[in-house]
């Protein structure tokens, strides 16, 4: 029964799921020419995948030594336990694949859901070719298939589809009679689309294709069939069921990682799906209305999230790359003295030594992920990858805290530019729920559209461009643009737990409980440097950074709705608004020689030892004004600072950033 209520804001929830390298063991055994792989049960057991998640993820494979093998293979398709790709691969025996970040949201271990799950039945009917005069083969012929009034309907109606040359059908009576007698009548295929157009007139609960010769019936509605499909004349038309119907009893509910807190949030918009109409006339014809019309490819624009930042761990998001992660405990003078972890490691690449943990491969992170690794219960979420990572390595934290008004176990990432493609991606989960008493966050599968809880997924996000604006008596605020490979939509059947089924954002990812994590960084506590000296009255300032990705859509990717981020030219503005002493500012206006000595750097931080730490390198002046002021106060200048190159990037926080 389809719930009435509307959906509404309060509602509505926003989080990131990191996108991770997914380890894919396989219970596929060594062959050639292969397409399609099915998981391990070591896979199996934990998690589930979304349908066609994955799909245009790039898939590589490796032996048993963990060494990359020749070719790369893009993910067609996948359901729960497989992956179908192109090209083919040549298998050995104990080989394993990655699916690579790019694009690839992290699962997360799934759960009984305490509901059926529904499988539709497709069945197919394959017609012998017939010359114009031979269609008397098909008179008083039939076929049969049973169709379901809803989903789990355990009795189906026998549908029974009876053809005739004579307008008089004599068989085992119809449900749907076939007059194939008309003279245009022609071919199998004539007699296939005939076929089709009555059934749809009968308004039957089946959708009905051609293709070639064959007639394929899929139900409306998923639910186990006892009666199989018949034909009452084989040598003329054959039939096979493709799929069959079914019900799983307690299926499972599929989840990934999206229980992570994106942070102080003051605005937000998820991408937006567009999808080009195309038109045409087709050079016909008798009318002014056009005489064709169909839907060209889909793209996902507009991404964007607005913060109030109470860390810099975004940045890295945008930098792509980080070179070291330092952990240690933040002195009264602010000076970290290093600590590295030394916590138990995992029992093996998939178990955790203890529940809830996160981990870290301290002496040798990855640069674009995964920087920490989490479990989920014991379950390494996800599980190590053997080609890049040693289990052995990764040991476990302790959660950052205050003592004395100071940050321990403090994070102090280092950032660096990525001059590749490799940017590091995120997705983004939007869930609408009308907030069920029970299973709040879990999407029903019992009617063809979804009334319970409404949710997209887009991923393969890479950041286009940040902003961080400092105005005085404010905080300091983030402004990221990003860039969507696709929004994906759940199959009507998947029972998902949206936000890992955690109702209490309290208890998400990064959401801590101490409020010094929580207070943002303000104005008040930034510092800016330019030309070997330190400006001290600035009203406002602005940086802007722009990685200026270029979407791009390939050959072989199999679907009309992804595309890829490419990056190309970065850029680095720096505005400001402030009072000056001199005419410095003017005169390096007018000074054609880069500045190449002297770090314009920019720092802010807190109380608790925090900080963010920007310097840039190579710069101009590229605009500056004086202008005079009305009311004869203080004289605001304004000036616009381009730089090359960026010399360091570090981020001291208690923020856990996966990848």
């Amino acid at each position: 029964m389809v719930n009435t209520e509307i959906f509404l804001g309060s509602g509505a929830s926003l989080t990131k799921i990191p996108e991770l390298d997914i380890h894919f063991p396989i219970s596929t055994g060594a062959g050639t020419n292969i397409s399609t792989i099915t998981s391990s049960s070591d896979f199996s057991n934990n998690f589930s995948l979304l349908n066609n998640l994955y799909v245009g993820c790039i898939l590589r494979r490796y032996n048993n030594s963990n060494v990359l093998q020749t070719g790369t293979h893009r993910i067609s398709s996948n359901t729960a336990t497989t992956l179908t790709f192109t090209p083919s691969a040549t298998i050995a025996s104990n080989d394993y694949f990655v699916i690579e970040n790019y694009g690839a949201p992290c699962p997360a271990p799934k759960v009984s859901s305490g509901t059926n799950a529904f499988t539709a039945q497709v069945v197919t009917f394959t017609f012998t070719a017939i010359a114009s005069a031979a269609k008397a083969t098909y008179d008083n012929d039939s076929i049969t298939f049973d169709s379901l009034a809803s989903e789990g309907a355990g009795s189906g109606t026998l549908e029974r589809i009876g053809f005739t040359v004579d307008g008089s059908y004599g068989g085992t009576s119809a449900t749907v009679t076939v007059d194939i007698q008309d003279s245009d009548i022609t071919s199998v295929a004539d007699i296939i689309d005939a076929t089709i157009a009555a059934i749809n007139l009968a308004g039957k609960k089946v959708t009905c294709v051609r293709s070639g010769s064959t007639l394929v019936i899929t139900n409306e509605f998923g639910g186990a069939i006892s009666t199989t499909p018949t034909s009452s004349a084989a040598s003329a038309i054959s039939h096979s069921v493709t799929i069959a119907g079914a019900t799983v009893a307690n299926a499972d509910a599929k989840r990934l990682l999206s229980d992570t807190w994106l942070g102080i949030t003051e605005s937000a918009t998820f991408p937006t799906t567009e999808v080009e109409m195309k038109q045409s006339n087709l050079s016909l014809g008798g009318t002014r209305n056009w005489t064709y019309q169909y839907k060209g490819i889909e793209t996902a624009t507009g991404g964007s999230l607005g913060l109030v930042a109470n860390h810099g761990s975004w940045l890295y998001y945008f930098f792509g790359r980080c070179t070291n992660v330092d952990i240690g405990n933040v002195s009264s003078s602010d000076g970290l003295s290093e600590s590295a972890p030394a916590g138990a490691a995992p029992t093996n690449l998939r178990v955790a030594a203890i529940s809830n943990a996160t981990y870290i491969e301290y002496d040798s992170v990855t640069e674009t992920g995964p920087v920490f690794h989490r479990s989920v219960g014991t379950v390494m979420t996800p599980y190590v990858n053997p080609a890049s990572e040693t289990v052995a390595n990764y040991h476990i934290i302790t959660s950052p805290s205050i003592t004395g008004g100071k940050i321990q176990n403090a994070i102090e990432y280092t950032f660096a530019e990525q001059n590749g493609d490799l940017l590091p991606s995120f997705a983004v989960e939007q869930v609408m729920s009308k907030l069920p008493s029970a299973n709040t966050y879990r999407t029903s599968t019992v009617d063809a559209n979804e009334d319970i809880n409404f949710v997209k997924i887009a991923r393969g996000c890479r950041v286009n461009d940040i902003s961080m604006t400092a105005n005085a008596n404010e905080e300091l605020k983030m402004t990221i643009n990003y860039n969507t490979s696709n929004v994906h939509s759940l199959d009507k059947t998947e029972a998902y737990d949206a936000r890992r089924g955690v109702t209490d954002e309290t208890a998400f990812y990064n959401f801590s409980s101490v409020p010094e994590f929580r207070e943002p960084f303000f104005f008040s506590d930034g510092t800016f440097s330019v030309f070997g000296q330190s400006f001290l009255k600035i009203d406002s300032l602005t940086l802007n950074m722009n990685n200026t990705l270029v979407d791009k859509r390939f050959l072989g990717v199999g679907n009309k709705s992804i595309q890829e981020s490419i990056p190309s030219q970065r850029t680095y503005e720096i505005q400001f608004t402030g009072h000056v002493t001199d005419n410095l500012l003017y005169n390096e206006l007018l000074n054609s020689v880069e500045n190449i000595t002297q770090d314009i750097e920019l720092v802010f931080t807190k109380s608790s030892g925090e900080r963010i730490t920007l310097k840039f390198k190579d710069y101009f002046i590229s605009a500056n004004n004086f202008p005079i002021a009305e009311d004869k106060g203080p004289i605001a200048v304004e000036a616009t600072i381009m730089a090359r190159n960026l010399e360091e990037c570090k981020v001291r926080t208690h923020w856990l950033l996966q990848g």
